[in-house]
């Protein structure tokens, strides 16, 4: 098993074009285990239904739905 130092060493040497290919994967890889971003309609939307909720655990609950879809970790 490799140490995170030894990886980073490993990366720094690749040339440019595998670099940006492990990026690219990287942010694949990130998009499927996270999901995705909200839009900003989308934000908006659900913060407006948080807005006008009058139970408040369920102004709590779109709450916790609006801050996953703003850091990408909503259902993909």
């Amino acid at each position: 098993m490799s140490t995170v130092a030894e990886i980073e060493l490993a990366i720094e040497r690749l040339p440019p074009e595998d670099v940006r290919a492990l990026q690219e994967w990287i942010t694949k890889r990130t998009e499927r285990t996270m999901g995705r971003k909200w839009t900003s309609e989308e934000l908006v939307e659900a913060a407006n239904r948080m807005v006008d909720e009058p139970d408040p655990e369920r102004a709590e609950a779109l709450k916790d739905e609006i801050m996953r879809g703003f850091y990408g970790l909503a259902d993909a």
